[in-house]
């Protein structure tokens, strides 16, 4: 008899990937379809169009079900055993949707087994490009759902993020209100994933808790569908998306289709697909307390969080592996670019001259500070490259290996300060898993453990979503019996030790961290500050949104009032959403600020 085994597979943006692993979660089985390469009959460049807008990015739904049927070919004619697979499990892209036509769930349900996938469905999507993560044509939808539901913070408070152009919500708000015909004809709205649970499953899969988190549709703590937020998107969007369930759901056996095509067992279980992320989160097994960092082009990390504070930066998601947390998304663009041109500026464009120039230099940088944002960033919300010296006075240049550590030591503050913004704590037992490029710097490492205070472990993440999936598989079959992802995945390889904490390193950042925060005017936990923004002149008074503090002005100059508790009004000159300094004048002390406040302020002098 076979050794059982189990799938997880990834539907992302370029390419369709599959992993079989055994019970001891080796991996015995990996192939992917590369959509431009292996299906250029749909013409996608990087696996999606890109409208004559520049805003709509789309990509078509027969593309994935035809790189399904190829891979299952390939893996048919590899002579792979399908009745050995006793689960399956998968992810998708995240906010992409797919719109079943009506009528559709039959013919899903009877597909021929003489004919691939693809031919059946031919004319089963009402519309046939699905819109994905990367369009951002749906502005004014976002602006009208924040205003239906009483702004961004309380959607952010409801469903864990503002209104993003890229989430679903708004995106079916816009096939609804300029294709109204369309939205009529169609019966079910799915997920990426959701609908590749669909296909395996021969009827229409629910959409999980965890990627249902990046809709602006669902309530991330009643973990149901928000009513305000469905009716501001589309009347009868509730029936059309079915009832949300828990990540770690079986869905039931495998379709038929699956069984007389290409042998699986019938007994085979279909477990709840998740979006992308949240499997990345899986299948790099965090833990409570744990953060995932990629350092890559963009930098991203994934933070398991007990009890969360959603902002308007960053996103909280329902835990994929354990229904009761969350998980939380930050995404910095002025990654892997950045520091890339400041090694080329700095140390020759040699890698291991920035490292000597970096250790050079202690942690908190003799107090100096600097920001680094070649592009807009997210995270603040801020461009440009700003240095302010220990006396803190904006300065045009740093001596090479202080410009350095001041890059290296800023992005690492932005990563802790807004993680904790959004609920995250640093416990005595947190691990930091670093990947993606920088990762295999050990002094780069050396200065994020010095900055959260923890250990800093490297992991080979390489298809950890489709890795991801299938841990998933598994823990599905017996999540119902109280049993964890970590227990499941105990065999799997451990996280290597890369480094630990500097003693002594956390008091020379504890106030460079505070100083970083006020000078983009990001509300602390541990600081209590009050900011108010004066575009242009104090007639044009206005009290900023709470969580984006001063930032969100670029370009431009304004004043930013920064109350404190002997009660003097500080009024900051800001330059691309960074505060250059600041005056002070007699004012009405506002309540809950402390002796912090007055700290950190006689920083910025």
């Amino acid at each position: 008899m076979a050794a059982p085994c189990y799938l997880g597979w990834d539907f992302s943006t370029q390419q369709l990937k599959v992993i079989a692993i055994d019970e001891q979660l080796r991996v015995i089985y990996e192939d992917n379809v590369h959509f431009d390469k292996d299906l250029p009959e749909f013409k996608t460049q990087g696996g999606v169009y890109i409208h004559s807008d520049r805003l709509t990015v789309t990509s078509p739904v027969l593309m994935w079900v035809k790189a399904l049927d190829m891979i299952l070919e390939k893996m048919k004619s590899s002579g792979f055993n399908f009745s050995q697979i006793r689960a399956l499990s998968g992810a998708g892209q995240q906010h992409g949707s797919v719109y079943w036509k009506k009528g559709s769930s039959q013919i899903l349900k009877n597909a021929s087994p003489e004919l691939p996938l693809h031919q059946s469905l031919k004319d089963c999507f009402s519309v046939s490009d699905s819109p994905i993560w990367m369009d951002s044509s749906t502005a004014s939808q976002c602006r009208e759902l924040e205003k239906a539901v009483g702004g961004a913070q309380h959607l952010a408070r409801v469903t864990g993020s503002r209104a993003y152009e890229r989430f679903t919500g708004n995106q079916i708000a816009k096939i609804y209100s300029q294709n109204p015909e369309v939205y009529k004809q169609t019966e079910r709205i799915s997920l990426v994933s959701s609908f590749a649970a669909s296909l395996f499953l021969g009827t229409y899969a629910p959409i999980d808790y965890s990627d249902g988190s990046g809709m602006n549709l669902l309530q991330i703590w009643e973990k149901a569908w928000s009513k305000s937020c469905l009716d501001a998107c589309a009347p009868g969007l509730e029936e059309r998306l079915g009832c949300p369930v828990p990540s770690h759901s079986v869905l039931g056996p495998i379709s038929p289709y699956y069984s007389q095509r290409y042998g699986f067992s019938p007994d085979c279980k279909v477990v709840a697909f998740t979006g992308d992320n949240p499997a990345s989160l899986a299948g790099m097994r965090l833990q409570e307390g744990d953060i995932a960092i990629s350092l890559g082009t963009s930098d991203t990390l994934f933070l398991w969080i007990q009890e969360p504070t959603p902002a308007l930066e960053g996103h909280i998601l329902c835990n994929p592996v354990d229904s009761q947390t969350y998980m939380a998304l930050l995404c910095f663009k002025n990654g892997s670019l950045m520091r890339e041109r400041i090694r080329d500026d700095c140390a020759s464009g040699s890698w291991d001259e920035f490292s000597k120039a970096l250790s050079s230099t202690v942690a908190g940088n003799s107090g100096n500070l600097g920001f680094y944002f070649d592009v807009m960033e997210i995270t603040p919300e801020a461009v440009g490259i700003h240095r302010f010296n220990r006396d803190n006075q904006k300065v045009s240049r740093f001596p090479k290996e202080v410009e350095i550590r001041a890059l290296i030591e800023g992005q690492f503050m932005a990563k802790r300060i807004h993680a904790e913004k959004l609920g995250y704590k640093v416990l005595p037992r947190t691990r930091i898993l670093a990947t993606g490029g920088a990762s295999h710097n050990k002094k780069i490492l050396q200065v994020l453990s010095d900055v959260f205070n923890a250990p800093v472990f490297t992991i080979d993440t390489a298809n950890s979503a489709c890795l991801g999936s299938a841990y998933r598989a598994i823990h599905g079959l017996v999540a119902e019996r109280n049993v964890s992802l970590a227990d499941v995945v105990k065999l799997a390889p451990e996280p290597r030790l890369a480094v630990t904490p500097t003693p002594g390193a956390e008091e020379h950042l504890i106030s460079q961290t505070g100083v970083w925060s006020l000078r983009c005017g990001i509300h602390l936990t541990s600081v209590d500050i009050s900011v108010c923004c004066h575009m242009g002149s104090f007639s044009n008074h206005r009290r900023a949104p709470r969580g984006r503090g001063v930032s969100g002005c670029c370009s431009s100059y304004l004043l930013a009032d920064v109350y404190n508790s002997s009660g003097l009004m500080n009024t900051g000159v800001l330059e691309d959403g960074i505060l250059l300094k600041k005056q002070s004048k007699p004012c009405r002390v506002t309540e809950g600020l402390g002796p912090e406040m007055d700290l950190l302020l006689s920083r910025i002098i």
